[in-house]
């Protein structure tokens, strides 16, 4: 049995012949604030400065900018429809407790002007429900908003790296017609809810859509066909 790569203290002192601690390097391979991190493969942030300056100056994929403002703008639509289903539906359960179904001959006229004062009340409900947030990301502020969220989402640990975390949502972002802090664009525009959007690159998503609707484009063909076939054969043609 040999001893070859293993230390040992030279011979002729006291310990001659011990093992000696093997040799290592002074600190471990740095992990926090590296400057060689990517937009879709970032480098966790140690220190304030690091997560604002990574995000601040990291190339976004243009594919990315494209999916936040289709996943924004659907997100947006479908949370206009959540906010007035519900207000509607309190003002109708408040109209019909106030206005009692009358008997079988009123009925129409109760009925139109339910339809009536629903109308008149969406559209008067509608300006406040679609100014709690903007309904479309602008136009030159998409890739500032998309790096706000970003700091946002990859901040400084606050139990490990005390304070740092807090810098960062206190930073102010430039907007085109605007300044903001991280966290007041957190709350204007609820890019947490559209994350998804900014954690890949989803290619060939509209040729999967455009297939699926030639799909569905012949499907409905052959069942035609088979209608006409049944219709003409019940005919005696």
């Amino acid at each position: 049995m040999t001893s070859e790569g293993i230390n040992r203290q030279p011979q002729g002192i006291p310990v001659g012949g011990q093992f000696a601690a093997n040799k290592h390097s002074e600190a471990p391979i740095r992990l926090f604030d590296r400057t060689d991190g990517s937009f879709l493969n970032p480098a966790p942030s140690a220190t304030a400065e690091h997560c604002i300056q990574f995000w601040s100056n990291v190339e976004i994929p243009d594919e990315i900018i494209d999916q936040v403002n289709d996943a924004y703008a659907k997100f947006r639509s479908d949370e206009i429809d959540r906010d007035m289903e519900a207000e509607m539906a309190q003002w109708r359960a408040v109209w019909e407790g106030q206005n009692p179904v009358p008997k079988e001959k009123h009925l129409a006229e109760y009925q139109q002007r339910f339809k009536s004062e629903y109308e008149q009340h969406r559209l008067a409900i509608l300006p406040r429900v679609t100014v709690k947030r903007p309904e479309r990301l602008g136009e030159y502020d998409t890739r500032q908003l998309i790096r706000a969220a970003k700091m946002l989402a990859h901040r400084p640990n606050s139990q490990r790296f005390p304070g740092e975390g807090d810098k960062v949502l206190n930073e102010p972002v430039e907007l085109f017609d605007e300044t903001l802090t991280v966290l007041e664009i957190d709350k204007k525009y609820s890019l947490w809810d559209i994350r998804y959007s900014m954690e890949k690159i989803f290619r060939n998503e509209n040729d999967a859509l455009l297939a699926a609707l030639e799909n569905q484009r012949e499907e409905l063909s052959g069942i035609r066909e088979q209608l006409v076939y049944q219709r003409n054969d019940m005919s005696g043609y």
